[in-house]
């Protein structure tokens, strides 16, 4: 990315998401514990679902009129801690039909293939990157609160 691409894409970039190599041992960062609760964050206590956490991370902090099943979730936890927020994320039918529904289909493997078990080894994290009020978040649902990254134009 260089800055005339972003620079074009004004002002439709609600935030980012980046994927990375997961590993067992998750660095250490200094999360906030007190934060602007219109920050929405929220604790990932499902595995395998931090794609749909980042895509909400982003969509649920941007400025940009949600409806349904959203706007229900998002009023109703706007009060609720970050770990209570990830308990009602973990047990919305809505969201968790949507998030299934792009759930890729497991083959039926008959002989096992060293390669492709080698490959599925490798585990990927995504984690959301948003603006909000000034400032730039690092939303993880790994972590305990959002990371604080700095101030933005």
């Amino acid at each position: 990315m260089d800055d005339d691409l972003l620079t074009r894409q004004q002002p439709d970039i609600y935030g980012f998401i980046f994927l990375f190599k997961w590993t067992k041992d998750i660095e250490k960062k200094d999360a906030l514990v007190d934060y602007d609760q219109e920050l929405f964050f929220a604790r990932q206590i499902v595995n395998n679902a931090c794609a749909t956490q980042a895509i909400l991370s982003v969509l649920l902090n941007a400025p940009i009129p949600i409806e349904s099943h959203l706007k229900d979730f998002r009023d109703f936890s706007k009060e609720l801690t970050a770990e209570d927020r990830g308990l009602v994320l973990s047990n919305s039918e809505a969201i968790r039909l949507l998030h299934n529904s792009f759930s890729r289909p497991e083959p039926f493997i008959f002989k096992e293939d060293k390669r492709k078990k080698k490959k599925e080894a490798d585990i990927y994290h995504f984690v959301s990157y948003v603006p909000h009020k000034g400032f730039l978040y690092e939303l993880d649902g790994l972590q305990p609160g959002p990371i604080l990254i700095g101030k933005y134009q």
